[in-house]
């Protein structure tokens, strides 16, 4: 399980990168944290982690947008947008650490992909390594605890170094009376 402080970080900090307004990527990092909320339903990566269930939903709500005023459309369809990408690299992060049921419902098999890089030093520099693709049945079985870390050490390490660099910006364009451009 990827930690949420990771899931809100990632695409934080990816937005952020590309130049997004800080509103805007928080929106779509807080929409990310949205799949985990299975976890209420006692199953944890149940259909909140198929790519196919917010995809169908991020469809639904862009033919919902031409119900719309024009002038607010376009507003909509970038929190649509916005909150669809937040919610892929949820996925993502999740089909990189354990098995996600990522295509459910087309197929019936969750995957993994594991990936084991090394880069040793010596005499003479080695890289090793594999990727692989697993899969296994999809099986949705309720729990009857959630026995798993929330934090730890590293994810809170790696979304500092995340959200610092934006963090600081914004305390920085405060404090001179700057204001970071919307895009």
């Amino acid at each position: 399980m990827v930690e949420p402080l990771l899931h809100f970080a990632v695409p934080f900090a990816s937005l952020q990168a590309l130049g997004l307004d800080w509103r805007r990527a928080a929106v779509a990092s807080a929409i990310a944290l949205t799949p985990d909320l299975d976890v209420f339903f006692l199953v944890h990566r149940s259909l909140s982690h198929s790519a196919v269930v917010p995809a169908a939903v991020a469809l639904a709500l862009m033919a919902f947008t031409f119900l719309i005023p024009t002038g607010k459309r376009n507003t909509v369809r970038s929190v649509i947008l916005l909150g669809a990408f937040g919610v892929s690299t949820h996925l993502l992060l999740d089909l990189l650490t354990d098995y996600t049921p990522i295509l459910w419902p087309l197929l019936n098999y969750s995957f993994f992909i594991s990936i084991d890089l090394q880069l040793r030093m010596g005499s003479l520099p080695m890289v090793t390594g594999s990727v692989e693709l697993l899969a296994e049945p999809t099986v949705f079985e309720p729990f009857t605890s959630l026995d798993v870390p929330v934090l730890t050490g590293e994810g809170v390490s790696v979304s500092l170094i995340l959200l610092i660099p934006s963090i600081v910006r914004a305390v920085r364009n405060r404090a001179s009376g700057n204001i970071q451009p919307e895009l």
